[in-house]
């Protein structure tokens, strides 16, 4: 047994000497226990199948298995891959190695580029795009910089006109705080009326003697109602009798009472109105910087007419009107008719437009010129067509216009009917008959044209003698106060009365005491006479008209003609439309 031990030892210490020693260089292995040795062997081939080792994707002894699991070496190599890719393939900037087959016996390696939007860099929102070695970020509105970090204020750019106020309301937007009367999302809209140059052209003939007071109260009540100033409204007057004069230019007086002085100081002279001559002289002053004028984009110019339309020159006057209407769009030319005696067929043609002849009992004219002082579009003054109208026809047979006018009276209703236009506009109509009672031939509601106008035409003479004074009162009471009468609040209310003009003394001061009662209850009375042609009486119809018309513009004579008719009614439906303007509309918005 012993000899047979020692035959084992010299064999295995050859076969170590063989293996591992060469030359003089000598190997001599531990010992190791008995049991050890035996299961050699079976140590040197290791169980691949065991539980995964992270040695097993290194050695290249474990080849096979790698091969058969690379995934999971391609999670276990990261020493190796920095390790490999540090020495063997260096990356340029903004890449990585990556080690494309993970096993040990061939190592692969690529270059591949980094994502540096995996981070998510850009904020609020922000869309990242993947460069070399680089990203950019797209960023929602209201946001800038590299990451979208920096909340834009938009309003660092002043976007607010003329100095108002800019908030920033919320990202990517801003509110402009309008003061004054600026209005529009930039507040650049000027809705404060304003600047103009005012040239009124005052009629201080012979027949406006008796009524220069009334000329002078009219301007003075509209100057007090607009700022005077350099940088606001300036007024010039000219005054003509035989010839036109300057009295004063645009910047001779700077202020309400300086204006207002002088005003007060204005005479009535002797001569024709030779209007003609004028307007003429109107047209070559009014524009002239060594009077004032401003020519500026944003100055409107106004020549405002105050006479009562009996031009002694009135074909030439139209003539000349019309004229400057068709060459110079530069200066507007508005109308205001005072006087005793009113020619509405010349003032209804002398204006730039027709519906620029005004009454001097409200202030329709300033309403007018401040809406088209102020900037387009602005909204403080509107225009509007809110009225309900009243026709009150006289059926008496002393007063009624049916009495020797046959059916004209009736014809001139039809087509004060068509001039309002009630189809297409915010008028309403409608008719009362009298004579010692009344009788409502329509209401306010809206019925077809072709039954209103069968209506108009069933009036006749019904009593000998009518109540004019009592049949007004029962316009307020009946129409336009009226229960299911379709009247309106808020409407304009005006009453159109025809009769022919032959009232008794008695009548006329009953009759005026009412239309007065109805005018400080915000209703307006149009005395119209129909007639079939001029004769004796005429004068004293006038004259009855004028004394019953809370002012002598009110009245209007009919003749049975195509033109007058046409001028009359044009003249006399114009205060059916008109511009309305708040109260403070030259004082700062809140």
């Amino acid at each position: 047994m012993d000899t047979v031990l020692k035959m084992l030892a010299l064999i295995i210490s050859g076969w170590f000497f063989s293996v591992f020693g060469h030359e003089n260089h000598y190997f001599y292995p531990p010992e190791v226990p008995e049991h050890q040795a035996k299961s050699f062997l079976h140590k040197r081939h290791v169980n691949i199948n065991a539980s995964p080792n992270p040695a097993y994707c290194i050695y290249e002894r474990y080849e096979n298995w790698c091969k058969s699991h690379i995934l999971y070496c391609q999670g276990q190599l990261e020493h190796t891959r920095e390790q490999k890719c540090a020495t063997l393939a260096p990356c340029a900037p903004g890449q990585h190695c990556h080690l494309a087959n993970p096993c040990p016996d061939r190592f692969s390696l690529a270059c591949v580029d980094i994502d540096e939007c995996a981070s998510n860099p850009c904020q609020n929102g922000g869309t990242c795009h993947n460069g070399n070695n680089l990203y950019t970020c797209t960023c929602l509105p209201g946001w800038t910089g590299h990451d979208c970090e920096i909340d834009i204020d938009e309003c660092a750019s002043s976007p607010c006109m003329y100095g108002n106020d800019c908030i920033e309301d919320r990202i990517n937007s801003y509110v402009c705080v309008c003061s004054e009367r600026y209005e529009g999302v930039h507040c650049e809209r000027d809705c404060r009326p304003g600047p103009a140059d005012i040239m009124f052209l005052l009629d201080t003939s012979l027949s406006q003697n008796e009524v220069m007071n009334r000329s002078i109260e009219y301007m003075t009540r509209f100057v007090k109602q607009i700022p005077i100033g350099p940088n606001d409204f300036q007024v010039a007057l000219v005054s003509y009798a035989f010839k036109p004069e300057l009295v004063f230019n645009f910047t001779a007086h700077q202020s309400n009472t300086s204006v207002l002085d002088a005003l007060s100081l204005i005479k009535s002279e002797r001569g024709p109105t030779t209007t003609s001559d004028a307007l003429s002289f109107v047209a070559q002053e009014i524009l002239k910087p060594e009077n004032g004028a401003r020519l500026l984009p944003n100055i409107s110019h106004y020549a405002v007419i105050v006479t009562n339309g009996l031009s002694t020159d009135r074909n030439q006057a139209i003539q000349t009107a019309q004229f400057l209407k068709a060459t110079d769009s530069r200066f507007k030319i508005l109308a205001v008719g005072v006087g005793d005696d009113i020619g509405h067929e010349e003032l209804i043609q002398l204006p730039t437009y027709p519906f620029y002849t005004f009454a001097p009992d409200n202030d329709d004219l300033l309403m007018a010129m401040l809406k088209d002082a102020a900037d387009y579009g602005c909204t403080d003054c509107n225009s509007s067509s809110v009225t309900d109208v009243v026709i009150l026809f006289d059926t008496s047979k002393t007063t009624s216009p049916l009495t020797g006018n046959s059916i004209h009276s009736l014809k001139a209703v039809d087509k004060l009917l068509d001039s309002f236009d009630v189809t297409n506009t915010d008028i309403r109509a409608a008719m009362m008959t009298y004579g010692n009672g009344s009788q409502i031939k329509f209401d306010f509601h809206q019925r077809s044209i072709h039954d209103t106008k069968a209506k108009i035409y069933t009036a006749s003479i019904e009593d000998e003698k009518g109540n004019t004074s009592l049949a007004l009162s029962s316009v307020q009471d009946k129409l336009f106060f009226g229960v299911s009468t379709g009247s309106r609040f808020a409407a304009r209310k005006i009453v159109y009365l025809f009769s022919n003009g032959k009232w008794s003394m008695t009548e006329i001061s009953e009759i005026r005491q009412e239309i007065l009662k109805l005018h400080d209850a915000g209703i307006s009375v149009n005395i119209m006479i129909p007639v079939r042609s001029l004769n004796a009486e005429m004068d004293n119809i006038l004259a009855n008209a004028s004394n019953i018309a809370f002012d002598p513009f009110r009245v209007y004579l009919i003749e049975d003609n195509a033109s007058s008719v046409s001028f009359a009614l044009k003249a006399a439906v114009r205060d059916t439309k008109y511009v309305e303007c708040p109260p403070d509309i030259f004082k700062a918005k809140q």
